[in-house]
């Protein structure tokens, strides 16, 4: 039976202090130990075709084919809709799938993860888009937070987009056993919206520097003629038309460059700009600055396309005001390919000493790193070999699937060992049960009820125990719990604060 907000509040507060009483006899820190088998739910319901998560989907399918090959022996069990099983399907074959929400997102069934089709239960649920939608008291959950634009820039969305961001992610936040952020400024901007301790909050990078694939330089010729560019002579930014991407101020930053240079034959490529109201309005835009030759929009390129675009390209340009991660640095920064980003939110901490850096809200700012990898080739050079160096630093798709498989090692063996106690109890009640009423002996039988009342009331004293330890920590989070209520509150559009 699904429970209520309230009810997964007050289940979260039992669970982390069980956890707090188990800290004390036992070390729940990074193990290290492999687990041979673990059955793991991932819930991909909110998964949508063509490019509606972003970076987020490519992010998750990488991360999910990785595991697989590394974790042979765990059974994975996918949760699908109708709009999304067969590519599932295609892109990992070897997991199964059980399909819950139909094509028009009509429940076909509500999955449980504590009791699975076939029999068995799920040993951890993971929620790669953030809402835990199927999370069950007993099973212990894991998700995956992007970012929290929505607190930091409401207007890009609508209220009920707000209320939905919102809901879903503090719904995560009092339900996940562990939260995994994608960048230390997205855990740290997590810890304080939520005042949660560090510890129940971990980052991972998505690090993916070969997402693309290989480059096809047989074909870049002809890809690089359909689009009337030259190799080198421009500048790539790789962006979908969501309004933080910044558009506006590239376009802007655009013509006073041409103004200042008009003989120069850069060219600005924005790829993945839909023809989309948005879309429009963007080449509209360009249009009427006179840089409709300059400016090139092909649209939504495949990964191989994109692949041979960046690697050709004079730089990757970034001036993106919000970015959880940063996925384009990385990949341009492991092709060799300078880079020129914003310096706003998780992009420094991506870029390091790999990027030259720039306010995404000043254009005069855009122009002058224009115009420096232009005119100084050195810095060009240092920004190729210090972007490799960073990407090198940063790891790859191995990285980072070992750090969430050793965080759900963790977690399983952890639930295990709080469990495994209890669960013998049960066999031996069971077990003195069976004997009773396999024997015809009245002594026998009283004797069994003699059992059976001592561990009763051992199992009293020790779970009153237990709820005078929850009773305890209840009190100690109460602000914690008020103040993550009322920034929920001061984050919607229009509340009071």
């Amino acid at each position: 039976m699904p429970l209520d907000n309230g009810q997964f509040r007050l289940y979260q507060i039992a669970r982390k202090a069980a956890n707090a009483v188990a800290n004390e006899h036992y070390d729940t820190g990074m193990s290290h130990t492999p687990l041979e088998h673990a059955t793991v739910m991932v819930d991909l319901t909110p998964l949508l075709p063509g490019g509606g998560n972003g970076g987020a989907k490519w992010f998750v399918l990488a991360l999910l084919s990785e595991m697989g090959r590394r974790r042979t022996g765990w059974r994975w069990l996918l949760l699908t809709t109708a709009a999304n099983d067969a590519l599932l399907g295609e892109l990992l074959p070897s997991m199964a799938r059980l399909s819950v929400l139909d094509e028009h997102g009509q429940a076909l069934l509500r999955p449980d993860p504590a009791a699975l089709p076939g029999g068995g239960r799920a040993d951890l649920l993971y929620c790669p888009f953030t809402a835990p939608f199927y999370a069950h008291p007993a099973v212990p959950t894991v998700a995956t937070v992007y970012d929290l634009q929505f607190i930091e820039y409401p207007q890009f969305f609508s209220r009920a987009e707000v209320e939905e961001r919102a809901a879903n992610f503090f719904r995560a936040a009092a339900v996940a056993d562990r939260l995994v952020c994608i960048s230390d400024y997205v855990r740290d901007h997590v810890c304080r919206a939520t005042g949660l301790d560090e510890s129940w909050v971990r980052r991972v990078h998505i690090t993916l520097p070969d997402r693309l694939g290989p480059v096809d330089r047989a074909a870049l010729p002809a890809l690089l003629a359909r689009h009337g560019l030259a190799r080198q002579r421009y500048l790539i930014y790789p962006a979908n038309t969501w309004p933080h991407k910044n558009h506006d101020m590239l376009l802007t930053a655009a013509g006073m460059y041409f103004a200042r240079h008009p003989s120069s034959d850069l060219k600005i490529v924005c790829a993945g700009v839909s023809d989309d109201a948005r879309g429009r309005t963007l080449k509209a835009a360009a249009t009427r600055m006179g840089l409709g030759e300059r400016v090139i929009f092909p649209g939504f390129l495949s990964e191989r396309e994109l692949a041979g675009l960046l690697a050709a390209a004079r730089a990757l340009i970034f001036p993106s005001l919000f970015e959880g991660f940063g996925m384009p640095l990385l990949e341009a920064m492991a092709q060799g390919v300078p880079v020129l980003s914003a310096n706003t939110t998780s992009l420094p901490e991506i870029a390091g000493d790999g990027a030259l850096l720039f306010d995404p809200r000043r254009p005069g700012e855009i122009l002058s790193a224009i115009e420096t990898i232009e005119e100084e080739p050195q810095a060009a050079a240092r920004l190729v070999e210090a972007g490799r160096a960073r990407a090198a630093a940063l790891g790859n798709a191995a990285t980072m699937a070992e750090a969430y498989l050793g965080l759900f090692d963790d977690i399983i063996a952890e639930q295990r060992r709080l469990l495994g106690p209890l669960r013998r109890r049960l066999r031996l009640v069971r077990r003195e049960v069976s004997r009773a009423l396999a024997g015809d002996a009245r002594g026998f039988a009283r004797q069994m009820r003699l059992r059976l009342y001592a561990r009763i009331r051992r199992g009293a004293a020790w779970l009153w125990g237990r709820v005078q330890l929850a009773r305890a920590f209840l009190g100690g989070r109460l602000p914690q719990l008020r103040a993550l209520a009322h920034r929920l509150r001061r984050a919607l559009p229009g509340a009071k604060s």
